[in-house]
């Protein structure tokens, strides 16, 4: 029979004819009445008909569905059976990151996400997302033992969750993909904070570039991004000009780490080692960390490539590379460099600022005081860097401040001079002094991995000036 519950029962013979429905009481006759003698024949049949009836309801209301009968024993099982989450079900170092549920498998809470906008504090980005400084100041306060909000930048990325009860159970913050920091409430309520081990992949690449026009221009039309275009400028930056060293056909040679994240390239890495080989010489840079720890840059002879004076005043960036750079040395002066405005000036060398201001004729000038008797001066800036005082010490390559137009001039200039004694020397034929070389008792083991090393750069093809690599 295909019957739902609250259709009517088939209807049964009696003394008068009644339709019954499950949902109402069974009318039994003479119920509420005084009871009358009945004969032995007529009470057995009515006891009859009263348990054919009830055995006709209790079919419909235990048997006829079109389910399989529950077995009790298994209901009561499945009552009281943990639920079971498998470690393996989640990625490495992402548990908690499955949403909590209840006992019956629903979602506990709700999940906010945002990001950080300009001028706001994390407390504000999570109040805007409907939880109040009260209940975020304490997972703030955890997290603030692993990461430091002064350093919280505008697009970072966070996620809350909060329970039934308003607690923030778990906050994730992301500053990038390596940066990714965690913080888990404890069923004391407590708050832990941590950073997340992201794993990473680290590749070694070689490249070999043709220069055409700037470096930053030939390393993007090989296929490299400007980041490494600046790292090999910090290394060379002790024996190549490369406002006016450089040259078209030039060839550069770079063994280089790459930092991928599930997949995808995040940053470069260490440079190994790199060679620049062009109309004024030849250079080549080795990285080499010895059995004790300590590691460098070095010639390929074992000497450091650290010199106590850089060779160009002016830091090379993709700004200042888009325009061209002369310079004359005059006989009696010092030395005038024309450079794109806003073009980075550096401290040549470490030492002491002595003088920081305006100086008349000269404009903003800066001038540093070395040790040995020199001192370098920068004339004509644009301006002067906070912080860039007298009395003040700055380190090798220090931004002093930035090339500036003079009223009335018609492009920017920056006037340079480097001295010994009060005697005016030119950079670009000193001999300065070089930082510690491979020490004796590592200098064999230096030569050995050196060996291999220039064979896999001299081995790297070079992408010519008409080629190019995506």
């Amino acid at each position: 029979m295909d019957r739902q519950r609250s259709e009517p029962v088939e209807r049964i013979r009696w003394r008068r004819t009644a339709t019954m429905y499950l949902d109402k009481p069974i009318p039994l006759r003479g119920a509420g009445r005084r009871n009358r003698r009945r004969g032995p024949a007529r009470s057995r049949g009515s006891g009859l008909i009263v348990v054919l009836v009830l055995g006709v309801v209790n079919y419909f209301l235990f048997f006829d569905h079109n389910e399989a009968p529950v077995d009790p024993t298994a209901l009561a099982a499945a009552e009281v059976a943990p639920v079971n989450v498998t470690d393996g079900a989640l990625g490495e170092g992402q548990h908690g990151d499955a949403p909590e549920v209840d006992d019956f498998g629903e979602p506990v809470g709700r999940t906010v996400s945002g990001k950080i906008a300009r001028g706001q504090t994390v407390l504000r980005a999570l109040k805007a997302e409907g939880i109040d400084s009260q209940t975020a100041l304490p997972l703030v306060n955890a997290m603030g033992e692993v990461f430091d909000f002064k350093k919280a930048q505008v697009g970072d990325a966070f996620t809350a969750r909060v329970n039934d009860e308003g607690q923030v159970t778990r906050f994730d913050y992301q500053q990038s993909p390596l940066d990714v920091y965690e913080v888990e409430l404890d069923e004391a309520g407590t708050y832990h904070a941590k950073k997340r081990k992201v794993p990473t992949r680290i590749d070694i690449a070689h490249l070999g570039c043709a220069i055409k026009s700037t470096l930053y221009e030939s390393l993007s039309r090989c296929g490299e991004g400007a980041q490494l275009a600046g790292m090999v400028i910090d290394l060379f930056a002790w024996d190549v000009d490369f406002f006016q060293d450089v040259r078209e056909g030039d060839e550069l040679r770079v063994m280089v780490e790459k930092i991928s994240v599930d997949g995808r390239f995040l940053k470069y890495g260490k440079v190994l080692a790199a060679e620049y080989k062009g109309k004024f010489g030849q250079h080549r840079i080795i990285g080499y960390r010895d059995p004790d720890g300590n590691e460098g840059y070095f010639t390929a002879d074992g000497r450091s490539v650290r010199k106590d004076f850089l060779k160009s005043p002016m830091k090379y960036t993709r700004v200042s590379s888009s325009g061209g750079l002369r310079k004359a040395l005059k006989s009696a002066g010092p030395a005038t460099y024309t450079a794109q405005t806003d073009t980075p000036v550096w401290a040549v060398g470490a030492g002491t600022v002595v003088f920081s201001g305006d100086s008349g004729s000269q404009g903003k000038t800066v001038t540093i005081r070395h040790e040995n008797g020199y001192t370098s001066t920068y004339s004509h800036l644009g301006a002067i860097s906070r912080g860039v005082q007298v009395g003040s010490f700055v380190s090798q390559k220090t931004i002093l401040g930035k090339v500036g137009k003079d009223k009335g001039e018609d492009s920017a200039e920056l006037v340079f001079s480097l001295r010994k004694n009060g005697r005016l020397m030119d950079p670009m034929k000193t001999r300065f002094t070089e930082g510690d070389p491979v020490a004796p008792e590592h200098k064999a083991h230096f030569d050995h991995e050196v060996e291999q090393i220039l064979q896999d750069l001299q081995a790297t093809p070079v992408i010519g000036v008409l080629e190019r690599r995506s």
